[in-house]
């Protein structure tokens, strides 16, 4: 008998107890105020690759309030990290979250499409995590290709996009687009010579790419 992908996420979650108490509190507010953060076990897995790969410098696309990028710090907080959020409020929020872990030397979060900022930010980058508006993955990876270190490491979130990837039987029909842009990024970095990719099942589907 298979076990659904949504019961094996609720017991992978169940058993990810030992939270620090501030990002607990952010998890806790982001639930009250339907604000959309990475799943807990994609913030420990966020945690786990920054231990191993101890990068001086991260990129996010896509802050939210924070969590995730407080997620990396945990993970390695001499990692001095730049992301990027569109919501101006979410801006706010991320940055008063930030204040709170007393990492305002750390992370720097800047406001303003993604497009825009990075066409503004110099220098490379030893790991980028996508969790944007998920149509423009193809966009991200294009204009952050060029800065990526040797044995970058790119992490992308929600690209099984809801299981709608597989096939046509599991397609929302306004959803056709993105499910398309996002197989087309999947197989982008597969066929990129510079990269070895793999895909993880956890959540809604985590990319884990390195840059040869």
């Amino acid at each position: 008998m298979d076990i659904s992908q949504d019961i094996l996420n609720q017991f992978i979650r169940s058993k990810l107890t030992n939270i620090d108490r501030e990002l607990l509190k952010i998890e806790e507010y982001a639930k009250k105020h339907n604000i959309p953060i990475v799943s807990r076990e994609v913030s420990r897995l966020l945690t786990i690759l920054t231990m191993l790969r101890k990068p001086k410098r991260i990129l996010e696309i896509g802050t939210a309030i924070g969590y995730s990028t407080l997620s990396m710090h945990i993970g390695f907080p001499e990692a001095k990290i730049i992301s990027i959020e569109m919501d101006f409020d979410m801006v706010m929020q991320a940055k008063r979250n930030v204040k709170e872990f007393n990492a305002e030397d750390k992370i720097t979060i800047i406001g303003g499409e993604a497009e825009e900022v990075l066409q503004a930010i110099d220098g490379e980058f030893d790991m980028i995590f996508f969790d944007a508006a998920k149509a423009q993955y193809i966009d991200y990876f294009n204009l952050t290709k060029d800065k990526m270190s040797k044995e970058c490491l790119l992490v992308c979130d929600n690209v099984l996009f809801k299981g709608m990837v597989v096939g046509r039987r599991y397609l929302v029909r306004r959803k056709i687009t993105i499910t398309k842009r996002m197989n087309k990024f999947i197989k982008m970095i597969e066929d990129d010579p510079e990269f070895v990719m793999t895909l993880l099942p956890i959540s809604d589907g985590v990319l884990i790419a390195i840059k040869k």
